[in-house]
């Protein structure tokens, strides 16, 4: 298994508007206090991990992929336990795990949380329509 010992990897930004960016990286891992108040796009799962991770850098929204769901919504768990944070998953088929980039370009969101609902992100949308509109303050589509 491959640890990550010094959190940090290859992380760009795809978005910038007003005082919201939007980061993609390829592990929540690589997340940082710096993402504060950000939206994160990631290539990690969104199980319980995951949103700790995003919970722990404070981020406004994370996007993550569903893993296939798994036994119990293991694959979204962290993303549900997320109040006040917009948590959306993308499907397993549809952007490869572990690659942020290919989450940005090609995730279709497949699960979403409430926070993430009440801001007008639905299932079935483009993760960087949902998040562009998310950044920019447009209206749901």
């Amino acid at each position: 298994m491959r640890v990550v010992d010094d959190h940090s990897g290859p992380v760009s930004t795809v978005l910038r508007h007003g005082g919201l960016s939007v980061a993609v990286m390829d592990s929540i891992a690589f997340a940082t206090s710096e993402h504060a108040g950000q939206a994160i796009v990631t290539g990690s799962h969104g199980g319980a991990s995951a949103g700790e991770y995003a919970r722990r850098c404070g981020v406004a929204a994370v996007a993550c992929n569903d893993a296939g769901i798994g036994k119990d919504e293991a694959g979204v768990a962290g993303l549900a336990a997320l109040d006040g944070v917009v948590g959306v998953a993308v499907g397993h088929d549809t952007a490869r795990i572990g690659d942020g980039h290919d989450t940005w370009a090609n995730g279709i969101i497949s699960y979403v949380n409430r926070s993430a609902r009440e801001a007008g992100i639905r299932v079935g949308e483009p993760l960087s329509a949902a998040f562009t509109r998310l950044a920019t303050g447009g209206a749901p589509c």
